[in-house]
Protein backbone atom coordinates (compact mmCIF):
# COMPACT_ATOMS: atom_id res chain seq x y z
CA UNK A 1 0.00 0.00 0.00
CA UNK A 2 1.24 3.41 -1.16
CA UNK A 3 1.99 5.70 2.01
CA UNK A 4 2.45 9.80 2.36
CA UNK A 5 2.32 11.46 5.40
CA UNK A 6 1.75 15.64 5.47
CA UNK A 7 1.46 18.41 8.10
CA UNK A 8 -1.59 19.30 6.50
CA UNK A 9 -4.31 17.46 5.00
CA UNK A 10 -7.55 19.04 3.24
CA UNK A 11 -10.09 16.58 2.69
CA UNK A 12 -12.33 18.40 -0.01
CA UNK A 13 -11.67 20.61 -2.45
CA UNK A 14 -13.85 23.60 -2.01
CA UNK A 15 -14.43 27.36 -0.77
CA UNK A 16 -13.64 26.19 2.93
CA UNK A 17 -10.93 24.03 1.84
CA UNK A 18 -9.66 26.82 -0.34
CA UNK A 19 -9.79 29.50 2.61
CA UNK A 20 -8.20 26.93 4.72
CA UNK A 21 -5.36 26.54 2.31
CA UNK A 22 -4.52 30.21 2.03
CA UNK A 23 -4.87 31.09 6.49
CA UNK A 24 -2.49 28.00 6.72
CA UNK A 25 0.11 29.27 4.12
CA UNK A 26 0.16 33.05 5.73
CA UNK A 27 1.52 31.24 8.72
CA UNK A 28 3.26 28.22 7.67
CA UNK A 29 4.85 28.74 4.63
CA UNK A 30 6.82 25.29 4.92
CA UNK A 31 5.27 22.38 5.89
CA UNK A 32 3.50 19.46 3.54
CA UNK A 33 -0.03 20.67 2.27
CA UNK A 34 -2.56 18.57 0.47
CA UNK A 35 -5.78 18.98 -0.64
CA UNK A 36 -8.36 15.92 -2.07
CA UNK A 37 -10.82 16.63 -4.23
CA UNK A 38 -13.53 14.27 -5.64
CA UNK A 39 -14.37 16.52 -8.76
CA UNK A 40 -11.93 16.73 -11.46
CA UNK A 41 -12.01 20.66 -11.26
CA UNK A 42 -10.11 22.58 -8.47
CA UNK A 43 -11.45 24.72 -6.20
CA UNK A 44 -14.71 26.78 -7.28
CA UNK A 45 -17.29 29.09 -6.09
CA UNK A 46 -20.59 27.16 -6.40
CA UNK A 47 -23.14 29.88 -5.89
CA UNK A 48 -23.06 31.46 -8.92
CA UNK A 49 -23.86 28.04 -10.28
CA UNK A 50 -27.66 28.93 -9.98
CA UNK A 51 -27.22 32.29 -11.09
CA UNK A 52 -25.06 33.86 -13.84
CA UNK A 53 -22.76 31.26 -14.54
CA UNK A 54 -26.33 29.23 -15.70
CA UNK A 55 -27.52 32.24 -17.16
CA UNK A 56 -24.05 32.04 -19.61
CA UNK A 57 -23.13 35.77 -17.85
CA UNK A 58 -20.06 34.38 -16.31
CA UNK A 59 -16.92 32.37 -17.87
CA UNK A 60 -15.65 28.91 -16.26
CA UNK A 61 -12.69 30.58 -15.68
CA UNK A 62 -13.70 33.07 -13.22
CA UNK A 63 -15.53 30.49 -11.03
CA UNK A 64 -12.61 29.32 -9.65
CA UNK A 65 -11.80 30.00 -5.94
CA UNK A 66 -7.46 30.62 -6.53
CA UNK A 67 -5.32 31.32 -9.62
CA UNK A 68 -3.70 27.64 -11.03
CA UNK A 69 -0.49 29.30 -10.13
CA UNK A 70 -1.14 29.55 -6.52
CA UNK A 71 -0.94 26.32 -5.85
CA UNK A 72 2.51 26.15 -7.22
CA UNK A 73 3.87 29.22 -5.39
CA UNK A 74 2.47 27.95 -2.36
CA UNK A 75 3.39 24.31 -2.23
CA UNK A 76 0.01 23.01 -2.21
CA UNK A 77 -0.41 19.57 -3.33
CA UNK A 78 -3.82 19.03 -5.12
CA UNK A 79 -5.00 15.96 -5.91
CA UNK A 80 -8.55 15.59 -8.08
CA UNK A 81 -10.56 12.91 -9.06
CA UNK A 82 -10.18 11.04 -5.65
CA UNK A 83 -12.14 10.69 -2.27
CA UNK A 84 -11.37 9.86 0.97
CA UNK A 85 -12.89 6.81 2.00
CA UNK A 86 -12.05 6.19 5.51
CA UNK A 87 -10.64 7.78 8.80
CA UNK A 88 -8.76 6.19 10.82
CA UNK A 89 -8.77 8.71 13.69
CA UNK A 90 -6.79 5.94 16.40
CA UNK A 91 -3.67 6.44 14.08
CA UNK A 92 -4.16 9.96 12.85
CA UNK A 93 -4.64 8.53 8.54
CA UNK A 94 -6.93 8.50 6.26
CA UNK A 95 -7.78 5.74 3.07
CA UNK A 96 -8.19 6.72 -0.29
CA UNK A 97 -10.46 5.40 -2.66
CA UNK A 98 -7.60 4.33 -4.61
CA UNK A 99 -6.18 2.44 -1.78
CA UNK A 100 -3.70 4.92 -0.75
CA UNK A 101 -2.91 5.71 2.79
CA UNK A 102 -2.16 9.11 3.71
CA UNK A 103 -1.35 10.09 8.00
CA UNK A 104 -1.24 13.79 8.81
CA UNK A 105 -0.59 16.20 11.86
CA UNK A 106 -3.66 17.88 11.44
CA UNK A 107 -6.99 17.12 9.24
CA UNK A 108 -9.86 19.15 7.99
CA UNK A 109 -12.71 18.23 6.93
CA UNK A 110 -14.48 19.89 4.49
CA UNK A 111 -17.00 17.84 2.34
CA UNK A 112 -19.43 20.09 1.73
CA UNK A 113 -22.93 18.63 1.54
CA UNK A 114 -25.52 17.09 -0.81
CA UNK A 115 -28.51 17.72 -2.30
CA UNK A 116 -31.61 16.02 -1.19
CA UNK A 117 -32.95 13.30 -3.31
CA UNK A 118 -36.44 13.58 -4.59
CA UNK A 119 -38.51 10.55 -2.79
CA UNK A 120 -41.22 10.20 -5.14
CA UNK A 121 -42.73 7.52 -7.46
CA UNK A 122 -40.78 8.67 -11.11
CA UNK A 123 -37.84 9.98 -9.55
CA UNK A 124 -35.78 8.22 -11.00
CA UNK A 125 -36.61 9.13 -14.64
CA UNK A 126 -34.38 10.73 -17.03
CA UNK A 127 -34.98 14.94 -17.21
CA UNK A 128 -34.79 15.52 -13.48
CA UNK A 129 -31.82 17.67 -12.40
CA UNK A 130 -30.65 18.34 -9.76
CA UNK A 131 -27.41 21.42 -9.52
CA UNK A 132 -25.01 21.20 -6.95
CA UNK A 133 -21.61 20.83 -9.02
CA UNK A 134 -20.35 22.05 -12.68
CA UNK A 135 -20.96 18.90 -14.42
CA UNK A 136 -24.70 19.71 -12.92
CA UNK A 137 -24.79 22.63 -14.60
CA UNK A 138 -23.79 21.10 -17.83
CA UNK A 139 -26.40 18.15 -17.93
CA UNK A 140 -28.76 21.48 -17.03
CA UNK A 141 -27.42 23.57 -19.76
CA UNK A 142 -28.09 20.75 -22.10
CA UNK A 143 -31.62 20.30 -21.33
CA UNK A 144 -32.27 23.73 -21.30
CA UNK A 145 -31.15 23.83 -24.51
CA UNK A 146 -33.06 21.46 -26.47
CA UNK A 147 -36.23 22.55 -24.47
CA UNK A 148 -35.82 26.22 -26.10
CA UNK A 149 -35.29 24.88 -29.71
CA UNK A 150 -38.09 21.88 -29.63
CA UNK A 151 -39.77 21.90 -26.07
CA UNK A 152 -43.35 22.70 -25.38
CA UNK A 153 -44.66 26.42 -26.98
CA UNK A 154 -45.54 28.89 -25.21
CA UNK A 155 -46.13 32.74 -25.34
CA UNK A 156 -42.47 33.45 -25.12
CA UNK A 157 -40.76 30.98 -27.34
CA UNK A 158 -40.35 27.21 -26.25
CA UNK A 159 -39.20 25.12 -23.46
CA UNK A 160 -41.24 24.48 -20.19
CA UNK A 161 -39.53 23.56 -16.96
CA UNK A 162 -41.07 22.72 -13.20
CA UNK A 163 -38.78 23.96 -10.42
CA UNK A 164 -39.61 21.52 -7.38
CA UNK A 165 -39.00 23.47 -3.91
CA UNK A 166 -39.19 27.02 -2.76
CA UNK A 167 -36.07 27.84 -0.86
CA UNK A 168 -33.12 29.77 -1.46
CA UNK A 169 -32.00 27.46 -4.68
CA UNK A 170 -34.86 26.98 -6.00
CA UNK A 171 -36.00 30.61 -6.10
CA UNK A 172 -32.98 31.38 -7.83
CA UNK A 173 -33.46 28.55 -10.47
CA UNK A 174 -36.93 29.93 -11.05
CA UNK A 175 -35.23 33.01 -11.95
CA UNK A 176 -32.41 32.33 -14.15
CA UNK A 177 -34.78 30.08 -15.98
CA UNK A 178 -36.84 32.44 -16.85
CA UNK A 179 -34.55 34.82 -17.63
CA UNK A 180 -33.38 32.45 -20.25
CA UNK A 181 -36.69 32.44 -21.47
CA UNK A 182 -38.48 29.34 -20.41
CA UNK A 183 -41.66 28.80 -19.07
CA UNK A 184 -41.42 27.98 -15.53
CA UNK A 185 -43.42 26.74 -12.66
CA UNK A 186 -42.49 26.49 -9.18
CA UNK A 187 -43.91 24.10 -6.60
CA UNK A 188 -43.01 25.56 -3.36
CA UNK A 189 -44.66 22.80 -0.18
CA UNK A 190 -45.15 25.80 2.28
CA UNK A 191 -47.67 28.29 2.04
CA UNK A 192 -45.05 30.48 0.52
CA UNK A 193 -41.08 30.82 -0.98
CA UNK A 194 -38.46 31.03 1.48
CA UNK A 195 -40.01 29.51 4.44
CA UNK A 196 -37.05 28.95 6.35
CA UNK A 197 -35.73 32.32 6.34
CA UNK A 198 -38.63 34.48 5.84
CA UNK A 199 -41.84 35.59 7.50
CA UNK A 200 -45.12 36.02 5.99
CA UNK A 201 -44.32 39.28 4.66
CA UNK A 202 -41.18 38.88 2.94
CA UNK A 203 -42.87 35.37 1.87
CA UNK A 204 -45.81 36.94 0.02
CA UNK A 205 -43.79 39.48 -1.02
CA UNK A 206 -41.80 37.38 -3.03
CA UNK A 207 -44.37 34.91 -4.38
CA UNK A 208 -46.10 38.48 -5.62
CA UNK A 209 -42.70 39.22 -7.56
CA UNK A 210 -42.05 36.49 -8.56
CA UNK A 211 -45.33 35.88 -10.58
CA UNK A 212 -45.35 39.51 -11.56
CA UNK A 213 -41.79 38.11 -13.99
CA UNK A 214 -43.49 35.27 -15.16
CA UNK A 215 -42.92 32.40 -13.24
CA UNK A 216 -46.51 30.33 -12.13
CA UNK A 217 -46.34 29.45 -8.51
CA UNK A 218 -48.29 26.46 -7.04
CA UNK A 219 -47.75 27.44 -2.84
CA UNK A 220 -48.68 25.11 -0.51
CA UNK A 221 -48.47 22.09 -2.67
CA UNK A 222 -46.28 19.30 -2.65
CA UNK A 223 -45.04 17.09 -6.05
CA UNK A 224 -46.26 13.37 -5.24
CA UNK A 225 -45.28 11.69 -8.87
CA UNK A 226 -43.43 12.30 -11.91
CA UNK A 227 -44.77 10.60 -15.25
CA UNK A 228 -43.71 10.79 -18.69
CA UNK A 229 -42.81 8.38 -21.67
CA UNK A 230 -39.44 7.29 -20.58
CA UNK A 231 -38.49 10.78 -19.48
CA UNK A 232 -40.12 13.51 -16.76
CA UNK A 233 -43.00 14.93 -18.99
CA UNK A 234 -45.46 15.73 -16.06
CA UNK A 235 -45.49 16.61 -12.30
CA UNK A 236 -48.73 15.60 -10.56
CA UNK A 237 -49.37 17.33 -7.43
CA UNK A 238 -50.81 16.30 -4.06
CA UNK A 239 -54.43 18.06 -5.03
CA UNK A 240 -54.23 15.51 -7.82
CA UNK A 241 -52.89 18.49 -10.62
CA UNK A 242 -50.85 17.48 -13.61
CA UNK A 243 -48.14 20.04 -14.76
CA UNK A 244 -46.84 19.32 -18.26
CA UNK A 245 -42.90 20.12 -18.75
CA UNK A 246 -39.90 19.39 -20.90
CA UNK A 247 -37.93 19.09 -17.51
CA UNK A 248 -37.80 18.95 -14.08
CA UNK A 249 -35.65 21.12 -11.48
CA UNK A 250 -35.30 19.28 -7.83
CA UNK A 251 -34.52 21.70 -5.23
CA UNK A 252 -35.50 20.13 -1.42
CA UNK A 253 -33.04 20.63 0.23
CA UNK A 254 -29.47 19.51 1.28
CA UNK A 255 -27.86 16.95 3.35
CA UNK A 256 -24.00 17.38 5.01
CA UNK A 257 -21.39 14.87 3.91
CA UNK A 258 -20.42 13.30 7.21
CA UNK A 259 -19.75 9.41 6.34
CA UNK A 260 -16.71 9.79 7.53
CA UNK A 261 -17.14 9.77 10.78
CA UNK A 262 -18.52 5.96 10.60
CA UNK A 263 -16.40 4.34 13.21
CA UNK A 264 -14.82 7.16 14.74
CA UNK A 265 -15.59 9.15 18.25
CA UNK A 266 -15.93 12.42 16.33
CA UNK A 267 -19.42 13.81 17.48
CA UNK A 268 -22.05 14.67 14.65
CA UNK A 269 -25.59 15.51 14.35
CA UNK A 270 -27.11 16.14 11.14
CA UNK A 271 -23.48 17.80 10.72
CA UNK A 272 -20.12 17.63 12.20
CA UNK A 273 -20.00 19.23 15.40
CA UNK A 274 -17.29 21.95 16.25
CA UNK A 275 -16.48 24.39 18.58
CA UNK A 276 -15.62 28.55 17.69
CA UNK A 277 -12.06 27.63 17.03
CA UNK A 278 -13.41 24.84 14.31
CA UNK A 279 -12.16 22.03 15.63
CA UNK A 280 -13.83 18.61 16.28
CA UNK A 281 -14.14 16.70 19.26
CA UNK A 282 -10.81 14.73 18.34
CA UNK A 283 -8.33 17.56 18.81
CA UNK A 284 -6.51 16.96 15.38
CA UNK A 285 -9.15 17.13 13.18
CA UNK A 286 -10.91 20.58 12.31
CA UNK A 287 -14.02 20.36 9.87
CA UNK A 288 -15.74 23.50 7.69
CA UNK A 289 -17.84 24.94 5.09
CA UNK A 290 -21.48 23.41 4.62
CA UNK A 291 -20.40 19.48 6.64
CA UNK A 292 -19.75 21.35 9.78
CA UNK A 293 -22.16 23.01 12.61
CA UNK A 294 -19.93 25.74 14.18
CA UNK A 295 -21.05 26.62 17.62
CA UNK A 296 -22.32 30.29 17.28
CA UNK A 297 -21.66 32.00 20.88
CA UNK A 298 -23.87 35.00 19.89
CA UNK A 299 -27.04 31.93 19.86
CA UNK A 300 -25.14 29.43 22.38
CA UNK A 301 -25.70 26.60 19.71
CA UNK A 302 -24.64 24.71 17.19
CA UNK A 303 -25.34 25.65 13.67
CA UNK A 304 -25.02 24.56 10.18
CA UNK A 305 -24.87 27.67 7.88
CA UNK A 306 -24.86 26.49 4.10
CA UNK A 307 -23.80 29.45 2.63
CA UNK A 308 -20.62 30.53 0.97
CA UNK A 309 -19.66 33.72 3.50
CA UNK A 310 -19.46 30.92 6.07
CA UNK A 311 -17.60 28.27 3.92
CA UNK A 312 -14.86 31.14 4.05
CA UNK A 313 -15.16 32.54 7.52
CA UNK A 314 -15.05 29.10 9.03
CA UNK A 315 -12.22 27.82 6.89
CA UNK A 316 -10.30 30.85 7.55
CA UNK A 317 -10.57 29.59 11.06
CA UNK A 318 -9.84 26.01 11.10
CA UNK A 319 -6.68 27.06 9.01
CA UNK A 320 -5.40 29.42 11.26
CA UNK A 321 -5.97 27.65 13.84
CA UNK A 322 -4.52 24.31 12.15
CA UNK A 323 -1.38 26.00 11.50
CA UNK A 324 -0.94 27.34 15.14
CA UNK A 325 -3.29 30.26 15.40
CA UNK A 326 -5.49 31.32 17.88
CA UNK A 327 -9.39 32.38 15.63
CA UNK A 328 -12.74 32.08 16.94
CA UNK A 329 -16.34 31.94 15.70
CA UNK A 330 -17.22 35.70 16.63
CA UNK A 331 -19.37 36.68 13.40
CA UNK A 332 -22.82 37.64 12.63
CA UNK A 333 -23.77 34.85 9.91
CA UNK A 334 -24.56 36.44 6.78
CA UNK A 335 -25.39 35.62 3.10
CA UNK A 336 -27.22 36.84 0.28
CA UNK A 337 -29.99 35.48 -1.90
CA UNK A 338 -31.29 37.30 -6.23
CA UNK A 339 -33.80 36.49 -8.79
CA UNK A 340 -34.28 38.75 -11.37
CA UNK A 341 -33.21 42.51 -9.95
CA UNK A 342 -34.04 41.79 -6.42
CA UNK A 343 -31.39 40.97 -3.63
CA UNK A 344 -31.87 40.11 -0.16
CA UNK A 345 -29.64 39.60 2.54
CA UNK A 346 -29.98 37.58 5.89
CA UNK A 347 -28.49 38.27 9.35
CA UNK A 348 -28.52 36.05 11.86
CA UNK A 349 -30.30 32.83 12.85
CA UNK A 350 -34.38 32.73 11.32
CA UNK A 351 -34.90 29.14 13.73
CA UNK A 352 -34.71 31.46 17.10
CA UNK A 353 -37.25 33.88 15.64
CA UNK A 354 -40.51 33.96 17.26
CA UNK A 355 -42.21 36.95 15.97
CA UNK A 356 -41.42 39.74 13.25
CA UNK A 357 -41.89 43.30 12.80
CA UNK A 358 -41.44 44.98 9.55
CA UNK A 359 -39.84 48.21 8.85
CA UNK A 360 -40.92 49.83 5.66
CA UNK A 361 -42.25 53.93 4.20
CA UNK A 362 -44.82 52.07 2.10
CA UNK A 363 -45.70 48.81 3.64
CA UNK A 364 -43.99 45.29 2.34
CA UNK A 365 -45.57 45.27 -0.94
CA UNK A 366 -42.21 46.98 -2.83
CA UNK A 367 -39.13 46.24 -2.77
CA UNK A 368 -36.81 48.32 0.06
CA UNK A 369 -38.53 46.70 3.26
CA UNK A 370 -36.78 45.12 6.00
CA UNK A 371 -38.22 42.24 8.20
CA UNK A 372 -36.96 42.08 12.20
CA UNK A 373 -37.40 38.81 13.75
CA UNK A 374 -37.13 38.87 17.51
CA UNK A 375 -36.85 35.95 19.76
CA UNK A 376 -38.70 34.63 22.82
CA UNK A 377 -36.51 36.76 24.86
CA UNK A 378 -37.47 40.13 22.97
CA UNK A 379 -34.18 40.35 21.40
CA UNK A 380 -33.26 40.66 17.61
CA UNK A 381 -32.58 37.19 16.27
CA UNK A 382 -31.99 37.79 12.42
CA UNK A 383 -32.99 40.42 10.03
CA UNK A 384 -34.08 40.15 6.47
CA UNK A 385 -33.49 43.62 4.07
CA UNK A 386 -35.27 43.15 0.98
CA UNK A 387 -34.02 45.51 -1.50
CA UNK A 388 -30.55 47.06 -1.84
CA UNK A 389 -30.22 50.69 -0.10
CA UNK A 390 -29.61 49.91 3.63
CA UNK A 391 -27.93 50.72 6.44
CA UNK A 392 -26.31 47.50 6.27
CA UNK A 393 -24.06 48.09 9.19
CA UNK A 394 -26.49 49.26 11.52
CA UNK A 395 -28.68 45.91 10.32
CA UNK A 396 -25.70 43.82 11.46
CA UNK A 397 -25.53 45.48 14.40
CA UNK A 398 -28.80 44.63 15.60
CA UNK A 399 -28.01 41.08 15.32
CA UNK A 400 -24.49 41.82 16.76
CA UNK A 401 -25.72 43.40 19.63
CA UNK A 402 -29.08 41.63 19.84
CA UNK A 403 -30.71 44.64 20.55
CA UNK A 404 -33.76 44.34 23.00
CA UNK A 405 -36.86 45.54 21.14
CA UNK A 406 -39.62 45.58 23.99
CA UNK A 407 -40.41 48.96 24.24
CA UNK A 408 -38.60 50.00 20.77
CA UNK A 409 -40.97 47.67 18.60
CA UNK A 410 -42.90 51.05 17.00
CA UNK A 411 -39.93 53.05 16.72
CA UNK A 412 -37.87 50.41 15.10
CA UNK A 413 -40.79 50.07 12.39
CA UNK A 414 -40.48 54.24 11.62
CA UNK A 415 -37.99 54.49 8.16
CA UNK A 416 -37.99 57.73 9.45
CA UNK A 417 -35.68 56.88 12.51
CA UNK A 418 -31.90 55.82 11.81
CA UNK A 419 -31.60 52.27 12.62
CA UNK A 420 -28.26 53.81 14.02
CA UNK A 421 -29.95 55.04 17.32
CA UNK A 422 -30.74 51.34 18.37
CA UNK A 423 -27.10 50.31 17.93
Amino acid sequence: MNHLHVKYLLAGAGLASSAAAVAIRKLDSANALLMIGQEINRPYHRAPLSKDYLRRQRRHEDLFTLPDSWFTEHRLDLRTGRRVAHLDTARAAVTLDDGMEISYDQLLLATGDSPNRLAVPGAELPNLFYLRTLDDVERLGHAIDIAKAAGTAHSKGRGSVVVIGGGLLGVELAGSLTSMGLAVQLVVGPEYPWHRFAGEAAGKFISHYLQEHGVQLHNGRRAVRLEGDGRVQRVIMDNGRSIGCDFAVAAVGSHANRDLLRGTPIAAEKAILVDVHCRTTDPHVYAAGDCAAVFDPLFGKHRIIDHWDNAIATGTIAGTNMAGGDAKYQIVSTFQTSAFDLVATVWGEPRAVERRIIRAAGGAEQSGFIEIGIAVDGRVAEVLAIGQGHDVLSLEQLVAKRVLVDGNAEQLKDPSIPLSRFV
